[in-house]
């Protein structure tokens, strides 16, 4: 069994010998099958993705050879070592990933199962697993990479659902009375992701309630002039009743 990591920098272990390419091509390769597991990805489609509009005249020759080196990397060393889980076939290549081997498949799984039991009102089960699963993270996807526009879209999504695994962790955590713990985090997400006003509306919300009510009210302050300036906009509805609620001093100090 392999594991592939690529929340954050590119990672493979499970097997002696075996390691991520170094190479930028075959890492791109490599990427671009992550991003397809289990699909089979044509050779033209793979020397797009790796050269671009303008590849070599000896692109399919040269993709060969790359095929060839990643089966070997993750092929392993052992004297009994297993069949590489690159996969060709009459319509290109594939990567055989099995259950459990690529670690965005187990954020995508906890992420649900947290989503279930918070829709279930267990809160404290919800916040274990979708602390889990954000803990997988190590970095941007892929280590940021971005020369290849699948790798790219795959990392696109799997950002938006980090985010949303990271929104729905804040909320739980306050709903369970957790606030003066989720202060720092709070306070680094909506730095962050300052358009993004549900990370500010938590953030209001934790310091509101760990008596912090002036900090809450500053960083209305400072939310509002960044979309003000950025996008010409006002907060959204919910963000000005909550700035309202603990202007007025209508929002208990404390759970």
């Amino acid at each position: 069994m392999l594991n592939y990591e690529i929340l954050g920098q590119i990672r493979v272990s499970g097997r002696p010998g075996v390691c991520a390419p170094r190479a930028r091509k075959i890492e791109t390769l490599l990427s671009v099958l992550l991003a397809k597991n289990n699909q089979v990805v044509t050779a033209e489609h793979l020397i797009s993705e790796i050269w671009g509009e303008h590849p070599p005249a000896r692109a399919s020759a040269a993709l060969y050879v790359y095929v060839s080196q990643l089966r070997k990397l993750l092929r392993g060393t052992s004297q009994d070592a297993e069949e590489s889980p690159v996969v060709t076939s009459p319509r290109g290549y594939s990567l055989h990933v099995g259950i459990g081997e690529l670690d965005a498949d187990r954020f995508t799984r906890l992420y649900e199962q947290g989503r279930t039991l918070h829709w279930d009102r267990s809160y404290g089960q919800a916040a274990k697993v979708l602390r889990e699963a954000t803990n997988l993270w190590r970095g941007a996807a892929f280590g940021g990479f971005a020369d290849a526009p699948d790798v790219q879209a795959y990392a696109t999504l799997l950002e938006e659902s980090r985010l949303g695994c990271l929104e729905l962790l804040m909320e739980t955590e306050l709903l369970i009375g957790r606030h003066r713990e989720v202060v720092g985090q709070l306070s680094a997400l909506a730095k962050e992701h300052t358009l993004r006003e549900t990370f500010t509306e938590y953030l209001m919300t934790a310091l509101a309630r760990s008596n912090r009510r002036a900090e809450a009210l500053e960083t209305f302050a400072s939310a509002r002039q960044n979309l003000v300036q950025q996008l010409g906009i006002e907060p959204g509805s919910s963000l000005r009743k909550l700035h309202h609620s603990i202007l007025v001093g209508e929002m208990s100090d404390a759970v």
